[in-house]
Order: C-alpha cells, then sequence, then structure tokens
C-alpha cells in the first residue's frame, strides 16, 4: 500500500494538475450526486488520471474519458498516487 494514503490530507480534484494520478478518497454530494458518479466508474479506491484541468477537468478512469464540470469536481476529494503533488 501507498505510504502516500496515510500522509496526505485528501484534495479536491480541481487541486490537481494534467497528468497527475490520483486516487479517490471521497465522494462529498448527495445520493443523486454520487449515484451519478458511481455510474461512471469514480469510487472511492479508484484511480483517476487527469487529462486536462482548465474550465472543466478531463479525466482517465480505466480505458474512460470523462469531462466534469468545475463544481463536480470539487466534490471528489483524492489524493494523489505518487510523491510529485505534496
Amino acid at each position: 500500500m501507498n505510504e502516500l494514503a496515510n500522509t496526505t490530507k485528501p484534495r479536491s480534484l480541481t487541486c490537481f494538475g494534467k497528468g497527475v494520478s490520483v486516487r479517490v478518497i471521497k465522494l462529498e454530494g448527495g445520493r443523486c450526486f454520487c449515484s451519478r458518479l458511481l455510474s461512471m466508474g469514480i469510487i472511492p479506491g479508484t484511480i483517476v488520471n487527469v487529462l486536462s484541468n482548465c474550465g472543466r477537468m478531463t479525466i482517465k478512469i480505466r480505458s474512460s474519458q470523462y469531462a466534469l464540470g468545475q463544481e463536480m469536481a470539487n466534490k471528489i476529494l483524492a489524493i494523489p498516487i505518487c510523491g510529485c503533488c505534496d
């Protein structure tokens, strides 16, 4: 297991830039919001690759790409899976 998971405070997905891989820790939102993210495969423990973060976020989960608005991305808490974003 990655030691960073225990030492890094989860941050909003919007805090991470292009090329960073993160692990989703928590979804902050109502039932409908969480259900929508779960249907896209964005669940706690999932690794997400940030493809772009300008205006809206483009992310990659496994082999699928999604565009998220800033408000939606703000409610996804994650930690980096490498030491590049401390």
